[in-house]
C-alpha cells in the first residue's frame, strides 16, 4: 500500500511540476498576444484537481488551498487581474509541490536516521555472545523503547504476517509510519551462504508488502568484507543493511 502511495505521490508531483512550468512560460512571455492571461482559470482547474487528490492520497490537509471557481470567468476579469490571478496559481502550485516532495524525504530521512541509530547503538547493549536470534531481536526493542516508542504505535514486533508463494513470513519488526520492515539474522560460523540465501528470498517477498527494508545481521567472525556484502544485498535504495560484528 504505501509504495502505491509513494509512486501516487510521485506522480503528483510530476504534474504540479509540468503546471508550475506551464504558468511560468506564460508569464514570462513577453509579447503583446491578446488574450495571454485568459488561461488563468483553465490553470486553476487544473491545479484544484491536483490539490485535491494530493489531500485525497496523504490523508492530510496542512493548508493546502482550493480554488472556489463556481462564478469565475476570465472574460470577466481584466489582464492585470488576469495575471495576478495566474501568479497566485503558481505560488499555490509551487507550494503543494514542496510539501509533496517534503512528505517523501520525511520516509528517506527517517530511514536513514533508523539506520544510523541502531547501527551506532546495537552492539553496545550486547555484552555476551548471543546464542539466538531473540537476544538480537530483545536487544533492538530495548533500543526502541529507549527512544520513548511505543509498541503497536510506534513499532511493532512479529506482526505483519503475509503468505508470499506457498510461504509464510513474519517481519521480526515493522515501523508503520514509513512502511518498513527489520529482519535479523544471527550469522554464525559457515553460515555465511545461508544467510544471504535467506536475505534475497525476503527482499523479494518483503517487497511485496514493505516500502522499504532493513537487514541487521550480527556477525560472529564470518564477514570479511562488509561492504561488498552490502553491495551485493542493497540492491535498491529502499534496502539496506547492517552488519554488526561482536
Amino acid at each position: 500500500m504505501e509504495q502505491l502511495k509513494t509512486k501516487k505521490i510521485k506522480l503528483l508531483i510530476s504534474q504540479a511540476n509540468v503546471l508550475s512550468e506551464t504558468i511560468k512560460r506564460t508569464l514570462s512571455d513577453t509579447s503583446d498576444i491578446i488574450g495571454k492571461y485568459n488561461s488563468c482559470v483553465s490553470y486553476a482547474r487544473k491545479y484544484n484537481v491536483i490539490a485535491k487528490e494530493s489531500v485525497v492520497t496523504l490523508k492530510e490537509n496542512p493548508g493546502i488551498n482550493i480554488f472556489n471557481l463556481e462564478n469565475t470567468n476570465p472574460f470577466d476579469m481584466t489582464w492585470p487581474a488576469q495575471k495576478t490571478f495566474m501568479e497566485t496559481v503558481l505560488l499555490e502550485t509551487d507550494f503543494l509541490i514542496s510539501f509533496l516532495n517534503n512528505s517523501i524525504e520525511f520516509s528517506e530521512d527517517e530511514f536513514n536516521n533508523l539506520e544510523n541509530f541502531i547501527a551506532s547503538k546495537l552492539r553496545k547493549t550486547i555484552h555476551e555472545k548471543p546464542l539466538k536470534e531473540k537476544e538480537i531481536q530483545n536487544a533492538i526493542e530495548n533500543l526502541f523503547l529507549g527512544k520513548n516508542w511505543s509498541k503497536g504505535i510506534d513499532y511493532d514486533r512479529e506482526t505483519g504476517k503475509f503468505n508470499f508463494s506457498g510461504r509464510e513470513y513474519v517481519p521480526d519488526f515493522i515501523i508503520p509510519n514509513i512502511n518498513l520492515a527489520i529482519e535479523v539474522k544471527l550469522l554464525r560460523e559457515g553460515k555465511k551462504s545461508k544467510i544471504i540465501e535467506e536475505i534475497n528470498a525476503d527482499i523479494t517477498a518483503y517487497s511485496k508488502n514493505y516500502s522499504k527494508l532493513l537487514f541487521i545481521i550480527y556477525d560472529l567472525g564470518e564477514i570479511r568484507d562488509e561492504l561488498e556484502l552490502r553491495r551485493d544485498l542493497e540492491v535498491k535504495d529502499d534496502i539496506k543493511v547492517i552488519v554488526v560484528k561482536h
